[in-house]
């Protein structure tokens, strides 16, 4: 996975993006191309009329995304419209027949040693070859570290004030053109408190369904907020001092009251991996035992239930553009600022790679 420091003005930071990533967002791109096809029987040039829709909201949001995006295509040498349609990718796939997995968690002390926020990702095994590493110094906004698909500027991660982000996708029938749900993960990224971040993205600003799963640690302050988002609704949960945990399906009675089940669609692993991260927390925490960092590896790493399991592995003749694996994972330690990188399984072994302010 390359890892690109990019400073400078919002297009430059771009720019650079695109420069150093050249092949990874053509890969980005190709990788879309054909999913979008097979899965929901879009094609490129009909995608990026889709992506166009979203295009006041962005701009409404925070020109600056635009900007980036712009410089981001110069640098790749591909068009704007590319570069939208990899932003607002979910809009344009999860509304359709596609969903993404994820298990995400977030844990504060003392049930910790430190604030912790992590989670997998899982998606197909074809856009494993596009991903980096983004160490973001911005002149205007937060130092940045976050693990993104190459071509898209709002990810997983961290900012300078202990702030990180994690993601599940939730799929519905529900859309809008409002901001596309990746560069809300930006927003939130860009933002000093966990109470800006959740307020740029709650009361229907995003285009379509998602959970975003944050915590920051600020001195002896620690604070995880879990908020299933729709176009409409929002659903949130928080603590201070315990653990919050997410799938991909909808826990929250206003939201799934608001969309209707008829509209929902949701994978059965995502049910068996809810209850096995419970359990998993659940039995860490018991008889006052302070959880770290090797606990959680663990947890990442967990095979119960396969191929449902936490940690997914690839089903022999599936293609890389559909199957559903395990693609990378991540340990954000909140309190020192410090963010842990696994690419593949967390089963194997593989150096974990270091990131910290």
């Amino acid at each position: 996975m390359k890892i690109l420091n990019l400073s400078g003005t919002p297009y430059e930071i771009g720019f650079s993006h695109g420069e150093q990533a050249k092949s990874e967002v053509a890969s980005s791109i190709t990788a879309y191309e054909e999913l979008f096809y097979n899965n929901a029987d879009i094609t490129w040039s009909q995608a990026k009329e889709m992506g166009k829709k979203h295009l006041h909201a962005i701009e409404k949001t925070n020109i600056k995304l635009l900007e980036e995006m712009e410089g981001l295509a110069k640098g790749a040498s591909v068009d704007f419209e590319d570069i939208l349609v990899l932003n607002a990718r979910s809009e344009i796939v999860l509304t359709q027949n596609k969903t993404d997995g994820c298990t995400s968690f977030a844990i504060m002390p003392p049930k910790s040693e430190f604030a912790f926020l992590g989670q997998t990702w899982d998606w197909t095994s074809a856009q494993s070859k596009s991903l980096i590493m983004t160490k973001i110094t911005q002149q205007n906004g937060p130092k940045i570290h976050m693990v993104t698909e190459a071509g898209i500027i709002g990810k997983i991660g961290m900012n300078e004030h202990g702030l990180g982000v994690c993601l599940n996708a939730l799929r519905s029938n529900l859309k809008s053109n409002e901001l596309p749900i990746h560069l809300g993960l930006r927003e939130v990224l860009n933002s000093e408190n966990i109470e800006e971040a959740r307020n740029k993205v709650v009361n229907g600003k995003l285009g379509s369904s998602a959970n975003f799963l944050m915590a920051q640690s600020k001195g002896s302050v620690h604070t995880a907020k879990n908020l299933e988002l729709s176009p409409n609704k929002f659903g949130e949960k928080e603590t201070s001092d315990s653990y919050l945990y997410h799938t991909n399906h909808f826990c929250s009675k206003t939201v799934i009251d608001d969309i209707g089940n008829d509209n929902l669609t949701t994978e059965e692993n995502s049910y068996n991996r809810i209850d096995r991260i419970e359990k998993l927390i659940e039995n860490s925490t018991k008889d006052n035992h302070v959880v770290t960092e090797e606990d959680i590896k663990g947890w990442l790493a967990d095979h119960e239930n396969k191929p449902n399991s936490i940690c997914i592995h690839k089903v022999p003749g599936t293609s890389d553009y559909t199957d559903i694996i395990t693609v990378f994972s991540v340990i954000m330690d909140l309190s020192n600022k410090s963010l842990y990188l696994q690419e593949g399984q967390p089963c194997q072994p593989i150096d974990i790679q270091r990131f910290s302010f």
